[in-house]
């Protein structure tokens, strides 16, 4: 009887062992309960990717289940937020929201960079497209990029475009549209687009590269016209501009995107929740009114299918770079 009852114990104990494993493997990886979510800003707060984030943070949270904050980390272009999620662990809990430049540009443009844009990083959601359009101040006198191509080739030299900076997307466009025009197109680079916008509106330069929202506010009152978009595709909130491929110039196939991202490594089991988890936070009305008004347009990708966009686009900005002649500062 004793041996019995010593069998009997120990097969109870096995069972409640096994069934204290089976419980914890069904336990979910991701998230960590009562862990919150960092999501990093790599600029101030106040711009589109941040307030991007934070109505998508807001969101995540209903989706998970648990606590998501953003924490802005600016400077080097983005680089110092970018270097604090390439170090953290890949836990699903810090993440970094970003525009598409950090990874596709800032490589091929500062000798600063200190992360590897395509190994340090695990692309979870691409949630929005957006890209920059060409504005003109309403000064010049034409209207269409054929006369401007016409104009710019009887008057060399007397044009000029603005840009953010040295290096930036308004600079690499600007001279994409040199190459595809043939104009003598003059660079003036400011330290950021408020300056660049100043002088664009005064008329100081002609041309610049600018995002649509701004850019249309300064169209509704005649002071710029909008020439065309970036893009493969028309922006589906501004479906009556053209995009520059239409017109006829060559090189202008990227589109700019903001995007969450976490360190290398992420396994599946964290990847596959989170990304289901900002899936159904970037359909919700919350997020979509907001890019609305940033004049964004929703994107909802895989974590593979935004992965090949990222290296599509990596490797384009580089050749762009690298055609005009660009040297990293």
């Amino acid at each position: 009887m004793k041996r019995r009852a010593l069998l009997g114990t120990i097969g109870a104990a096995a069972l409640s062992v096994s069934g204290a494993a089976s419980t914890w493997a069904q336990t979910p990886v991701f998230p960590k309960p009562g862990k919150v979510i960092r999501i990093i800003v790599g600029f101030a707060p106040g711009g589109p990717t941040d307030t991007q984030a934070r109505v998508l943070a807001q969101e995540m949270s209903k989706s998970l289940g648990t606590s998501v904050i953003v924490e802005n980390k600016p400077g080097a272009s983005g680089g110092i937020g970018a270097m604090e999620v390439a170090r953290a662990e890949p836990d699903g809990h810090t993440l970094m929201y970003i525009s598409d430049g950090v990874i596709t540009q800032n490589p091929h443009t500062l000798k600063s960079v200190q992360y590897d844009a395509l190994k340090d990083f695990t692309p979870i959601a691409q949630t929005t497209a957006g890209g920059v359009v060409l504005v003109m101040t309403s000064s010049l006198p034409v209207k269409t990029v054929s006369e401007l191509v016409a104009y710019g080739k009887a008057h060399p030299g007397t044009l000029s475009y603005a840009s953010f900076g040295t290096g930036t997307v308004s600079h690499i466009y600007g001279e994409v549209l040199r190459q595809a025009t043939g104009i003598d197109l003059v660079h003036i680079p400011y330290k950021g687009s408020a300056d660049a916008l100043k002088d664009l509106l005064a008329g100081r330069v002609q041309l610049m590269f600018d995002s649509p929202s701004t850019a249309a506010q300064y169209a509704k009152d005649g002071r710029l016209r909008i020439l065309g978009s970036a893009g493969e595709k028309r922006r589906s909130l501004m479906p009556d501009t053209p995009t520059l491929l239409e017109l006829g110039l060559p090189g202008f196939e990227i589109r700019g995107w903001n995007g969450l991202f976490g360190p290398a490594k992420m396994s599946d089991a964290v990847l596959q929740p989170l990304y289901a988890g900002v899936r159904t936070a970037i359909r919700t009305k919350a997020f979509q009114d907001a890019l609305v008004m940033m004049a964004f347009d929703p994107v909802d990708e895989t974590p593979a299918q935004f992965a090949k966009v990222v290296k599509r686009d990596h490797d384009r900005w580089g050749a762009y770079v690298r055609q005009a002649k660009i040297t990293p500062e």
